[in-house]
């Protein structure tokens, strides 16, 4: 990554994990739930997200994926982009996203649910220097919405932004192809977290001043990034 692009002073940690394909899994929810409160004590400044498929293929009914997003509320979750498992059904979806303390994200979507069930990005601010939190939802959007192609969203999402002092999150449920074309789009030092399992991506990549981090198989596991920004991109 070319060192000039990204120059932020004080807080140059940024510490992230992540949560994915859950898939209706109550009963690990208990365990990510004592995980997930020991990293806030430890840093509570962390980003928590979760990248899609949060509620069970087959979990249907009033009640679909309820549990999960009060868990998620309970633990303080930044944001969440919905994967084609989390939309079988618009209005339970809808009652979801209305549930949530946090955004669902879907910054390649355009339409009337715009500022109702969905928004376009999340901003979150440190001093001087922000990091912009995107969400590039399953490209299947809902009746009265038009999907965006990622580099029309993301130049959207960025614009008016300085790549000196803003990293950009973004939440993917975009398929391998794509979020490699998405990690060497634009200056913005960007950290892309996989909903969607990649063959051979099992560890974080590097790509160019980006970063592309591999999709947590499901609720066995917690996603753990520290990346560290001051003129160069440092992951541990």
């Amino acid at each position: 990554m070319s060192s000039q692009h990204l120059t932020w002073h004080d807080q140059q940690q940024l510490e992230i994990r992540y949560t994915g394909n859950i898939r209706g899994n109550l009963e690990r929810l208990p365990y990510l739930a004592t995980l997930i409160k020991k990293e806030r004590q430890a840093h509570p400044q962390l980003l928590m997200c979760d990248t899609g498929s949060f509620c069970g293929p087959l979990e249907l009914g009033p009640v679909r994926g309820e549990a999960q997003v009060k868990v998620y509320n309970y633990l303080q979750y930044d944001a969440l982009t919905p994967s084609r498992e989390d939309l079988l059904d618009t209005q339970q979806y809808k009652r979801l996203a209305r549930l949530a303390n946090f955004p669902f994200l879907a910054t390649n979507w355009r339409g009337l649910g715009e500022g109702d069930y969905y928004e376009r990005r999340l901003i979150k601010e440190r001093q001087d220097e922000k990091a912009l939190i995107l969400g590039m939802a399953h490209p299947a959007p809902f009746p009265d919405n038009e999907l965006l192609s990622y580099k029309e969203a993301l130049e959207w999402a960025v614009e008016g932004f300085d790549p000196a002092s803003t990293v950009v999150v973004i939440l993917s449920q975009l398929d391998a192809n794509q979020n490699l074309a998405l990690a060497k789009e634009g200056p913005f030092t960007k950290i892309i977290l996989s909903g969607q399992s990649t063959p051979g991506l099992e560890e974080s990549m590097r790509l160019g001043n980006s970063l592309l981090a591999p999709a947590v198989p499901g609720p066995q596991s917690l996603g753990s990034l520290q990346v560290k920004l001051s003129g160069a991109l440092e992951i541990h």
